[in-house]
């Protein structure tokens, strides 16, 4: 993958609101980087280290008031041939030991692990995912090979299978593409042509048809203005504003035009603006996301794609807290959907979703995820949710603690 993005901008105030493949070109320039018992990033004052490659930076929080749990430790203090050495031997011996190996993934953000990863393959001419494998398995090592694919390999691997599903579901590629930044949504597209030797533009076209895949070609493929720093185009607003009046839900799910005008390439302020005004406007009625959500008339993908543009311009934090609270209450725990979620989010706002689900639900999502998970799987993911509860009070080990 060539590294065309923009410079990233400054952090700002936002407005209210599985197994790795060595031959991966992401991967192997990570790898190729220089690889001591130190670090070859600088330091920086915050918790994460800045000096990382532009595609990692952009799974990072681009906002000062949301916050992940991982940030992993600043670069005089991360170790891969150390952090290498101490998986090694948590691995190898007559007892897996599994908090360390929790501790030590959980340490390190998505960039630092796949120095890790190469570190290990140096100093031991074996693959770590492949020992995790043969020692964990089940959703401990699901997780663990979430945590270790680099973001944006891991979205695009989320997208075609989504889109490659026997049954047709199509509800995480839609999720991924109403909840990732532009930035983000341009490195899934360039890492999808890398990892699967075709276009997402192509394989949408074969593998959804009709409305359902116009609709998610747009979503997934099109440009969508950013959202740090832009003002919304108050006539543009009035004019989304007036077409939603005076059009029903049934005509906006038919004609893909409309469907285009009204939610391709805007930022997602500028939609939960003009939402929030059309529900204002219609306060005796039903808002609008009830309005979908009981049409019956639209074809059910096409449902789930405007309700999850709603919840999305609204308020993305409350968004993935219900999908999880859903994901645990179903007859049978979807435990794809609860690591994707956390997984995904570490580095972005996890710790807001937990706010978020704790403000909605009056339960903490910690004690929730441990009544739908067991054994090392439940330790992991719950320190993963726990690993930044406030700003004073992070996850970060020392590395003699890390091997206790």
């Amino acid at each position: 993958m060539t590294d065309t993005f923009d410079e990233e901008p400054p952090k700002q105030k936002r407005a209210p609101r599985l197994a790795l493949n060595p031959r991966n070109s992401l991967v192997s320039r990570v790898r190729n980087m220089t690889l001591s018992t130190g670090s070859s990033l600088d330091s920086d004052t915050s918790h994460r280290s800045k000096n990382i490659p532009m595609i990692f930076q952009m799974y990072e929080s681009q906002y000062e008031d949301l916050r992940g749990t991982i940030y992993g430790p600043s670069s005089p203090d991360f170790h891969p041939v150390q952090a290498s050495e101490t998986l090694r031997s948590s691995l190898h011996g007559l007892e897996t030991k599994d908090q360390t190996i929790i501790n030590t993934v959980l340490y390190h953000n998505n960039f630092q692990r796949q120095k890790i990863l190469g570190a290990y393959e140096d100093m031991y001419s074996r693959k770590l995912l492949e020992d995790l494998e043969e020692e964990c398995g089940g959703f401990f090592f699901e997780m663990c090979q979430a945590l270790f694919k680099p973001a944006p390999n891991y979205d695009a691997q989320c997208v075609y299978k989504s889109l490659s599903n026997r049954h047709g579901d199509r509800s995480v590629a839609i999720e991924i593409a109403c909840t990732r930044s532009p930035r983000q949504m341009r490195a899934l597209r360039d890492t999808y042509q890398i990892d699967y030797r075709k276009s997402l533009d192509k394989d949408l076209t074969v593998k959804v048809e009709g409305v359902v895949g116009k609709m998610m070609h747009l979503l997934l493929c099109n440009n969508r203005e950013e959202g740090l720093g832009v003002r919304v185009n108050d006539e543009l607003v009035d004019k989304h504003v007036k077409i939603l009046m005076t059009t029903t839900i049934d005509d906006i799910a038919k004609n893909v035009n409309l469907f285009e005008e009204l939610f391709i390439g805007h930022s997602w302020k500028h939609i939960g603006t003009v939402l929030d005004k059309v529900d204002e406007a219609r306060k005796d009625v039903q808002d609008i996301e009830s309005i979908i959500r009981r049409n019956k008339n639209i074809h059910s993908e096409i449902r789930l794609i405007l309700l999850t543009i709603a919840r999305v311009s609204r308020n993305i934090q409350i968004y993935f807290a219900e999908k999880l609270r859903t994901a645990m209450t179903a007859e049978r725990v979807d435990q794809s959907t609860i690591i994707r979620i956390c997984v995904s989010r570490s580095e972005i706002d996890l710790q807001d979703i937990s706010l978020e689900y704790k403000r909605k639900y009056q339960r903490p999502l910690e004690h929730d995820i441990c009544q739908s998970t067991s054994g090392e799987y439940t330790r992991m993911i719950c320190t993963l949710l726990s690993g930044f509860n406030n700003l004073e009070n992070s996850f970060a080990p020392t590395p003699e603690s890390i091997e206790e």
